[in-house]
């Protein structure tokens, strides 16, 4: 029975294979390499099993004879055990003399490491000379040890001392005072690796082999202070002078090298160019440097320094100093060119050089060269080149942001887990930094970095716009597999573009201040609105472009609304309510208010697939009994599709389906003359129904003839509307069901 099933597993296994391997046509061309692969595969598994099962035989053999052997040393054992045992009676006779032997032993143990110790304790004052004479002649290692072998004495002492008295242990206790230039050696060893790493960048381009002994007596102490915390815990009894906290010390050292190179480089202020050539002295001591720290340090520095990161911060860290100075003090003209020009190439250079550090990306870690006030004084005379650096950074950011699209990775989430890129932030970052140069020099220049930040902006959306757009067409040509993360990184888009929204609001309280005459308020407060507005447009565009990926999938399914068979046995809105589900949860990586319009939409959207569907198929009810059947039917699925978006989101409106209870009631009605007051009912609710759309409807219920239907719609407010009436406002008849739904006139006027 398990063989039997053993073989229908393979067999299952291996039709699963087949199928993956040849599921396309163009693959059955591999059919008899892959067989010849399967026979060579088994003849090596039948050669290594029969390898197997030889040695197998040969270790058996092997065993049976080690067994026969080993039964008769039993024997022998056995018969040795039992003369042991007759000679063992009078052990136990011998068992309290041992207990006092065992004193005896415990005693001379404590002897020995009391002379042990007492000899360690003797030559004490010659130990210390002896490793303050190391420390002289560069002997650190050796040094350090025997610096520890005193201190473990002088600690071992302390402890017994410490458990056996109540009394406090000072430094003017016996012990301490004996011990007390032991001390002194240990500042003088830490004094010796401070020397040598405050000329680390020295030291380890001569001589790498000092600053690797140096770092590893720091880690040895390191690990002393570890165990000495840890015995602190369990006895109470800490040594004198720990924690010394050498590798804390060691890069306290660091830095204060660092703060020095950058002091000792003082410029010559007698040329017209000084600032220039100064800061390039400056950069090419941070290259030579972070160089040098990149290729020597981080093979001696243990990985938990983190040395490079350090460097680079410290780095960062002093030129923020320095360059705070030079800008603190009044400079000419070409003198702040200079500097804004240097400060321009700064990351670059750190991105390059060998040094690979890009500084505009980890903002978080690189705070500002110079603070944004200290920026908006020195940028005065670069008003006019803000339009360009600004045009291109927006260039530059639409090329990232498309690259992003095509990523095989899905995009960054924030702590809510809506999706986003890093566009938005990035753009308004650009425009406040630049605004914040404007503000320091003058409102003429304000108002007119402004005007570039709407030129920008406008750009920006139409760009943005186009490009969703061109990559939808992209995505559906490619049959929907490219992008690979095409969903989420439009829903990406949609929450960027909400974001911008906040962003330029917050933007235009910071530019529309009180010091703005009221036209020009009024005019801002008209330019910032169509920014948003463009924001918002592209936001819902977004949407609407994700909708048509979702109801590309329920196309077919609502194609059998008003068929054949829609009447009995529809199941179209359990299949809308499967989909929607599925695609919801991508849905809930929008924005919430985005989200809430995105179900809004979807809403909107199935209900004027179903009203398309109701007047432009040519179903037609027979009686009076189908009509009746139809409404029943019309009215349940209505409330299906208010369940289903209500599910999805609770604080959708139920009664956004209340428009096909209405068109029930006008197909279910059995008194006809009451048809005028249900259709100027509808009229009234919907004021973007036309004439033809309440042929249509009255052609369904199919005891309404032309003639009649002509009649009936020249009761009602219809007759004076027509059907390219531009009267009602474009805006809102774009908000209504019918406007979206077009059936064709002839039939009614024709």
């Amino acid at each position: 029975m398990a063989l039997s099933m053993s073989e229908e597993n393979l067999s299952e296994a291996a039709a699963k294979q087949v199928a993956r391997n040849f599921g396309k046509v163009e693959e059955l061309e591999k059919v008899d390499q892959y067989r010849r692969t399967i026979i060579r595969r088994n003849g090596g598994i039948e050669a290594q099993l029969k390898t197997s099962v030889q040695s197998q035989l040969e270790d058996v053999r092997t065993g049976l004879v080690k067994l026969a052997g080993a039964t008769q040393e039993i024997q022998e054992v056995r018969d040795s055990m039992a003369e042991i045992h007759s000679h063992s009676t009078v052990v136990d006779d011998l068992k309290n003399d041992i207990g006092i032997i065992q004193d005896v032993s415990r005693h001379h143990n404590q002897l020995e490491a009391a002379c042990d110790n007492l000899k360690h304790i003797v030559r004490v004052p010659e130990t210390v000379v002896e490793t303050d004479a190391m420390i002289d002649n560069g002997q650190v290692l050796e040094a350090h040890k025997r610096l520890m072998e005193l201190e473990t004495t002088r600690d071992d002492l302390l402890l017994q001392l410490h458990r056996t008295t109540s009394e406090r242990i000072d430094s003017k206790h016996p012990v301490n005072h004996y011990f007390i230039n032991v001390m002194e050696i240990s500042d003088k060893l830490a004094n010796h690796l401070w020397f040598i790493l405050q000329r680390a960048l020295n030291v380890v381009q001569s001589d790498p082999t000092q600053l690797v002994t140096a770092l590893r007596v720091i880690e040895r102490e390191e690990k002393s202070d570890k165990k000495a915390l840890d015995r602190e815990k369990q006895t109470g009894f800490l040594p004198p002078g720990r924690p010394k906290r050498w590798r804390k010390k060691c890069l306290d050292t660091l830095e204060k090298a660092t703060v020095e190179r950058f002091e000792s480089q003082q410029p010559q202020t007698d040329d017209t160019i000084w600032l220039a050539v100064y800061l390039e002295r400056v950069k090419r001591i941070i290259v030579d440097d972070l160089t040098t720290v990149k290729r020597l340090f981080i093979p001696c520095f243990p990985p938990s320094y983190d040395i490079f990161d350090l460097y680079v911060d410290m780095y960062h860290r002093c030129l923020q100093n320095l360059l705070e100075d030079v800008s603190s003090q009044h400079r000419e003209a070409n003198e702040i060119i200079q500097l804004l020009s240097w400060l321009s190439t700064y990351p670059d250079f750190m991105a390059s050089q060998g040094i690979d550090v890009d500084v505009k990306a980890e903002t978080d870690r690189f705070k500002p060269l110079l603070s944004s006030h200290v920026i908006q004084a020195l940028e005065k005379d670069y008003t006019e080149m803000t339009r360009k650096t600004m045009a291109e950074y927006s260039e530059r950011m639409i090329d990232v942001e498309l690259q992003d699209w095509q990523r095989d990775v899905k995009p960054d989430t924030d702590v809510d887990q809506h999706y986003h890129t890093t566009v938005a932030v990035l753009l308004f970052q650009m425009l406040d930094q630049n605004l914040s140069v404007a503000e320091s020099v003058g409102a003429e220049v304000k108002r007119k970095i402004v005007a570039v930040c709407f030129e920008v902006l406008e750009s920006f959306q139409t760009t943005y716009r186009e490009e969703v757009l061109s990559v939808k067409a992209s995505y559906l040509q490619s049959e929907r597999r490219k992008p690979e993360f095409y969903f989420e990184y439009m829903i990406a888009v949609a929450n960027n573009c909400y974001s911008s929204t906040r962003f330029t609001e917050q933007m235009k309280y910071r530019v529309v201040t009180s010091d703005c005459s009221g036209d020009e308020e009024a005019k801002l407060e008209r330019r910032f609105k169509d920014i948003s507005d463009g924001f918002t447009s592209i936001a819902e565009l977004t949407c609407s472009v994700l909708l048509d990926v979702v109801y590309i999938d329920l196309e077919s399914h609502l194609s059998e609304l008003f068929g054949k068979k829609w009447l009995t046995s529809s199941t179209v809105l359990g299949t809308v309510d499967v989909t929607m589900q599925d695609y919801a949860q991508d849905f809930k990586h929008l924005k919430t208010e985005l989200y809430q319009l995105m179900i809004s939409k979807a809403q909107k959207r199935l209900l004027v697939e179903y009203i398309r569907a109701m007047l432009q198929r040519k179903m037609r009810f027979k009686s009076k009994e189908e009509r009746k059947q139809a409404g029943i039917k019309i009215k349940k699925e209505a409330q299906q599709i208010a369940s289903i978006f209500h599910h999805l989101d609770p604080n959708s409106s139920l009664s956004a389906c209340s428009v096909l209870e209405i068109l029930a009631e006008v197909i279910e009605i059995k008194d006809t003359s009451l048809l005028p007051l249900e259709l100027e009912g509808l009229a009234n609710k919907h004021p973007d129904m036309r004439q033809e759309h309440a042929f249509s409807l009255l052609s369904l219920r199919g005891d309404v003839n032309k003639s009649s239907a002509k009649d009936i719609i020249g009761q009602t407010k219809l007759a004076s509307i027509e059907s390219d009436d531009e009267k009602e406002s474009s805006a809102s008849l774009h908000l209504g069901y019918f406007s979206q739904v077009t059936v064709p006139s002839g039939s009614l006027f024709g």
